[in-house]
């Protein structure tokens, strides 16, 4: 063999000597990459797993619809029926307010915010009999989004007096459980009556010239009513008062009537107060505070004997003051008094109350429960700097108290239309009231059958 031959030989080999070399390189290096350290265990093939998200979910953009897992819509749509049904209990409803079932109303027929609603329509414009609802009328109902809008008119009256004007507005119904329910009440246009309401306020005057004790005192109310019967009595300063009397007004709602001598005489001086209620349509009264004097000489002769019971005598007004008897009719009872004089438990001795607010008033009832024909009497009396200037009363059987009281508790409301006419302009009222019990003795007419309460003040802020 030749050195050529030789040499071709050792360089083929050396090459697959070099291939090999490498190969098993690569081998050791493969191995020596997948060994894992010493004391770590090795590593398991992997298999899938859950893994729970960590983000906060993505929120579903507004025009998305979502719907339950169950696929029920969350809300039906308002079909004829609902309509129907939505006209036929706002009719019962309205006709529960013009009744002054106002409690049954408000636990079957009105949502949460329904009852919010009313309370507030309660104690604003439509508190117990003054002004009520005379007449209503639906004029139309269609659904509204998800509820129904019922269109309603109905009309505002106060007793005795007359018509306050016609009111419109929107009776909204939300579902709830099966059916519709009212959930809210949107005013509308208001149209006051023709004939302005209430009338002009009654006005108490003295017609004696610097009262004294023993001196006879007259006295003179107007702004009642025509053929009303009227009941008068003078307060006294320790705060009791003279028998009450009885009189009729005249052709022009006016009342006049004297206390003579005898009466008089004997009794404390210092600020008296004349009281006139009128006991049959208006249920109006005024009152006026005056000063009498120590220690005057009678106007009667001294030969005249007092009177046994201290009463004052009705003047029919066609007499003159000077003509009236010296003793009071025999035919005209005093009025009995069934009952002991109410308790007040709320507002305190003394309370303040801004323009457009009610006046709510509490008190121990004095019997479980008053005859049909007997209620409860709130009665309040404005004035400034002594002079009075208004005076009215709300008469109910009255309701429960909605605050925890030890006793048992009745309330009586002066809503808003009604205190209005009690607030002075520029300056601040002072307005007295006390609660008394009275009897209807017939159509509009009532009589006192308790004392009345303590008088309590209410500072009547001026209108803004």
């Amino acid at each position: 063999m030749s050195e050529l031959e030789i040499y071709d030989r050792l360089m083929r080999n050396g090459r697959k000597l070099f291939v090999l070399g490498l190969l098993a390189t690569m081998l050791v290096l493969a191995v020596a990459c997948n060994r894992q350290p010493e004391g770590e265990p090795s590593p398991v093939p992997a298999t899938p797993t859950s893994v729970e998200a960590t983000t906060e979910p993505v929120e579903t953009p507004a025009d998305t619809p979502t719907v339950a897992a169950s696929d029920t819509p969350t809300s039906l749509p308002v079909t004829e029926t609902d309509v129907d049904a939505a006209l036929v209990l706002v009719r019962d409803f309205l006709g529960k307010l013009s009744t002054g079932e106002y409690r049954e109303a408000y636990g079957t027929q009105l949502t949460t915010a329904g009852k919010e609603r009313l309370s507030e329509l309660i104690l604003g414009r439509l508190a117990l009999s003054n002004p009520h609802i005379s007449y209503f009328e639906l004029l139309g109902a269609e659904p509204l989004e998800d509820r129904i809008s019922v269109e309603v008119l109905w009309r505002e009256t106060y007793d005795g007096q007359g018509d306050v004007g016609d009111q419109q507005a929107q009776v909204l119904l939300a579902r709830q459980d099966d059916g519709f329910l009212v959930d809210d009440i949107e005013l509308g246009e208001f149209e006051p009556a023709a004939t302005p309401i209430p009338p002009s306020l009654p006005r108490a005057e003295v017609l004696t010239d610097a009262p004294a004790v023993g001196q006879a005192i007259s006295f003179r109310a107007s702004g009642f009513q025509g053929g009303e019967t009227i009941l008068a009595w003078l307060e006294l300063p320790d705060g009791s008062s003279l028998d009450p009397v009885f009189g009729i007004s005249d052709a022009d709602g006016s009342f006049e009537t004297t206390y003579d001598g005898p009466v008089m005489a004997g009794l404390e001086a210092g600020n008296w107060i004349w009281w006139v209620q009128a006991l049959r349509d208006s249920s109006r009264n005024a009152g006026i505070t005056f000063a009498v004097a120590e220690g005057a000489t009678a106007t009667v002769a001294p030969t005249e004997p007092p009177t046994a019971t201290p009463r004052p005598v009705v003047v029919q007004p066609t007499q003159p003051p000077a003509a009236a008897p010296t003793s009071p009719p025999t035919d005209t009872p005093a009025p009995s008094t069934a009952y002991g004089a109410p308790i007040l438990l709320w507002p305190e001795l003394e309370t303040t109350r801004n323009f457009k607010s009610a006046l709510i008033v509490e008190f121990q009832p004095v019997a479980e429960e008053l005859a049909a024909d007997e209620f409860y009497q709130l009665n309040l009396t404005a004035s400034v700097q002594g002079g009075i200037y208004n005076s009215g009363s709300i008469v109910g059987k009255g309701s429960a108290c909605t605050g925890q009281y030890e006793v048992p508790c009745r309330q009586l409301i002066a809503d808003q239309q009604f205190m209005n006419l009690f607030y002075p302009d520029g300056v601040q009222g002072r307005g007295e009231w006390f609660v008394q019990v009275v009897k209807e003795t017939g159509p509009g007419q009532y009589t006192p059958v308790s004392p009345p309460s303590e008088v309590r003040v209410v500072k009547l802020n001026p209108r803004p």
